[in-house]
């Protein structure tokens, strides 16, 4: 019984240890074949060797008995073996694997080091392509900002042509500049109103001789007045067109907001939706001027001439009006002088004088600001 559980194991054994010598052949062809020749020689020696060494015993049970003896001893013998060569294997894998894993370990501190290097490449490559954009920007800033400099230098020749067509050209030209550049934008209105102010003087007798403003006088006040200042900033300054001969201009839904007027010959213009609040407007003519809801709010309209202006639903509020000229105004009301700041000296069409002092406004006509 002991003999069977002696082979059965031995078997078991020997079962596993071939199945790993299949797998270790395809790593260490020869090593196995060694390996298989002693196996095959240690059966042998289990089935021969026992039969052998019993031979000269003549005793059936005595030779039996000794015979399994001796198998079970060698069985022993060889299953040690057996272990033994399978421990062989086993650190002989374990050393492999070591192996591996230090292979691997340098392969991946290899990767590492590459992808560190790949890094450093790509962040060189970022840095340069980042440098080279800003480099082309500023180029392309440089550029148009050239572009810019010499539109703006030819568009100031055109307004010195003596032909108006080319000069209407130069006009626009600078309109257009000074909705692309910030920083052309107000020496642009600058140049513009010092153009009105010199082509269009109230001291010009040749200009006073015109029925109204020239086309070119006209194109400028078309591209101040829709000026919307395109950029953030607040205007440095006013427009100044003070005594300048606008005589008929259309300044309908203008923006002339804090501009000064003072002296301008404002006669027959169209200020309908202007907007002139805080314009100066002193001693400026507008006389027979149409000024339907148009904005004066705090605007300065000292000894200003509104005689037969159109003034429905012009807004007032806290505008000045000493010494101003009221006089035939049309579709003014009470309502609308009750908001100014003053009317000190201001003449005035009588019913509209009387009405004001009946409802308690006499300051506003008495009162020295």
């Amino acid at each position: 019984m002991d003999l069977k559980k002696e082979l059965k194991q031995f078997y078991g054994n020997a079962k596993k240890e071939i199945k790993q010598f299949y797998e270790n052949i395809k790593q260490s062809p020869l090593t196995s074949l060694i390996c298989l020749i002693v196996i095959v020689t240690a059966l042998i020696l289990l089935i021969e060797l026992p039969h052998w060494q019993v031979s000269g015993i003549n005793n059936v049970t005595e030779k039996v008995t000794l015979e399994n003896q001796s198998r079970a001893t060698l069985a022993q013998v060889l299953g040690g073996a057996a272990i033994g060569i399978g421990l062989y294997y086993t650190w002989r894998r374990i050393n492999i694997a070591e192996e591996d894993l230090r292979v691997t370990q340098e392969n991946l501190k290899v990767a590492q080091d590459n992808l560190k290097v790949t890094q450093d490449n790509l962040k060189v490559t970022q840095d340069n392509l980042e440098a080279t954009q800003k480099v082309a920007q500023e180029n392309l800033k440089i550029a148009q900002e050239g572009q810019i400099t010499e539109r703006f230098t030819r568009a100031v020749d055109q307004l010195g042509n003596p032909a108006i067509e080319i000069r209407l050209g130069g006009i626009y030209a600078l309109e257009r500049i000074a909705n692309e550049s910030e920083k052309d934008y107000w020496p642009i209105m600058e140049i513009l109103t010092a153009y009105v102010r010199k082509n269009s003087s109230i001291e010009d007798p040749i200009v006073l001789q015109q029925d109204k403003v020239s086309l070119d006088i006209q194109a400028i006040l078309t591209v101040i007045g829709r000026r919307n200042k395109p950029f953030t900033a607040k205007e440095p300054s006013f427009l100044h067109l003070s005594k300048t001969y606008l005589v008929g201009a259309n300044l309908g839904q203008s923006n002339l907001n804090d501009a000064r007027l003072g002296y301008a010959n404002l006669t027959d213009a169209f200020l309908r939706l202007a907007n002139l609040s805080q314009a100066v407007l002193y001693r400026t003519k507008l006389t027979d001027s149409r000024l339907k809801h148009t904005n004066l709010v705090n605007a300065t309209l000292t000894e200003a001439n509104l005689e037969n202006t159109d003034l429905l639903e012009a807004n007032f509020e806290n505008a000045y009006l000493k010494g101003a000229s009221l006089k035939g105004a049309k579709n003014l009301t009470v309502d609308q002088l009750l908001k100014v700041k003053t009317l000190y000296k201001a003449e005035l069409d009588p019913w509209l004088e009387e009405e004001l002092r009946s409802k308690g406004y006499s300051h506003l006509l008495d009162d020295e600001p």
